[in-house]
C-alpha cells in the first residue's frame, strides 16, 4: 500500500536524521521562548492601566511573528537537509529560502481558504433550509474535511520545493501528485491516527505530562514535514522509498 510506504518512509526519515532534527530545531526553540519572552513582558507592562489598542495591536504581531519565524526556520532548513543534504547549523542565516516557503505558505493558505468558502457558505444555506440538520451538516463537514487534507497534502507538496528554490513549486506539486488522491486521501487518515497517538501525551498529569506533551508537539511538527519532504523527493523528484 503506497500510503503506508510513504508514511513509513517519513517515519524512517525522521528517526534516522534525530542529531539533525535536534540541531535544527535549537534556533527554532530559542525564536519560541523569545516569543514567550515578549508575551509575558507585555503581560506585566501593560497589566497596569488602560493600554492603547495600537500598543496591544504591535506585541499581537511581534509574538505571531516569531513563532511564525521559528516555524518556518526549522521547515525550510528541514527540507533542505534531506533533499539537498545541507549540513545542518545550530546558529544559521534566515533568508531566501524561509522567504520563498513563507510566501508559498501564504499563496497555499488562500487558496484553500478560497476553496473551502464556497462550501461552507452552501452548508449554511443548506442547514438553515433543513431546519438545522445535524446529520446534513456532518456528513458536509466530513466531505469538507476530506478534501481539504488531500488539497493541503497536493499544496504543501510545493512547500517542500519552496524551501530548495524549484521553479512554480505549488503549481509542481499539484501536477505531481494528481494521480494518487486515494493514496494521499489514507496517508491523511494513517496521519491523523498517529498524531492522535502522539496527543495522548498531553493525558499525562504533572510535570512528566508537560514535557511528553512538548516532545510530542516536536515529534508530530517534524513528521508533518517529513511527510510533506517525502512527497516531493517521491511524486517530483522520482526518488525511490524505503
Amino acid at each position: 500500500m503506497l500510503a503506508f510506504r510513504l508514511l513509513r518512509h517519513s517515519i524512517l526519515q525522521l528517526t534516522g536524521n534525530l542529531g539533525a532534527a535536534l540541531t535544527l530545531s535549537v534556533l527554532p526553540l530559542l525564536l519560541a521562548a523569545l516569543g514567550i519572552g515578549i508575551g509575558m513582558a507585555a503581560r506585566q507592562a501593560l497589566a497596569v492601566g488602560d493600554p492603547p489598542g495600537i500598543i496591544v495591536a504591535v506585541v499581537a504581531v511581534a509574538i505571531v511573528a516569531t513563532f511564525v519565524l521559528a516555524f518556518v526556520s526549522l521547515a525550510a532548513s528541514w527540507h533542505r537537509h534531506v533533499l539537498l543534504g545541507e549540513c545542518p547549523k545550530v546558529f544559521r542565516s534566515i533568508g531566501g529560502s524561509e522567504a520563498r516557503y513563507f510566501w508559498a505558505a501564504v499563496r497555499m493558505s488562500l487558496v484553500i481558504m478560497l476553496i473551502v468558502f464556497m462550501p461552507m457558505i452552501l452548508i449554511v444555506a443548506l442547514t438553515s433550509a433543513l431546519n438545522g440538520s445535524i446529520y446534513v451538516t456532518m456528513l458536509a463537514s466530513l466531505i469538507i474535511g476530506i478534501a481539504v487534507a488531500i488539497i493541503g497534502l497536493r499544496l504543501g507538496t510545493g512547500l517542500a520545493g519552496a524551501a530548495i528554490g524549484a521553479a512554480k513549486p505549488l503549481t509542481t506539486g499539484w501536477k505531481g501528485t494528481e494521480s494518487c488522491l486515494g493514496t494521499l486521501l489514507l496517508l491523511a487518515v494513517f496521519s491523523q491516527i498517529l498524531q492522535t497517538i502522539l496527543n495522548l501525551a498531553s493525558q499525562i498529569p504533572g510535570l512528566v505530562g508537560l514535557v511528553a506533551t512538548l516532545l510530542a508537539a516536536w515529534l508530530g511538527t517534524l513528521l508533518s514535514l517529513s511527510i510533506i519532504t517525502t512527497l516531493w523527493g517521491h511524486f517530483v523528484e522520482g526518488r525511490a522509498l524505503r
